[in-house]
C-alpha cells in the first residue's frame, strides 16, 4: 500500500489577490499555497521562504495534516 504524497508548503507571486490583501493562504490538494502580492517582497525573500518551508516540512519539524486548513 502506498502511503499518500508528503504535502507541501510554497510561496508564489500573484497579482489576483483581493484589494488590500498583501498575502493569502490557500489550502490545496498538494498542501498549502501563499500567494504574495507581485512586487510585496523582493524574489530572494520569496526564494528563501520556500527554501525554509522545504526544509521545516522535509525534517519534520511542521506537519501539514489532510484535516488542517489555513487561517481565515
Amino acid at each position: 500500500m502506498e502511503s499518500p504524497p508528503a504535502l507541501q508548503a510554497w510561496y508564489f507571486f500573484s497579482n489576483d489577490l483581493p484589494d488590500g490583501e498583501v498575502i493569502v493562504p490557500f489550502k490545496t490538494d498538494r498542501g498549502l499555497a501563499f500567494a504574495v502580492r507581485t512586487g510585496a517582497m523582493p524574489e530572494a525573500t520569496l526564494a528563501a521562504l520556500n527554501e525554509t518551508a522545504e526544509f521545516v516540512l522535509g525534517i519534520g519539524l511542521a506537519h501539514l495534516g489532510h484535516t488542517e486548513k489555513p487561517p481565515d
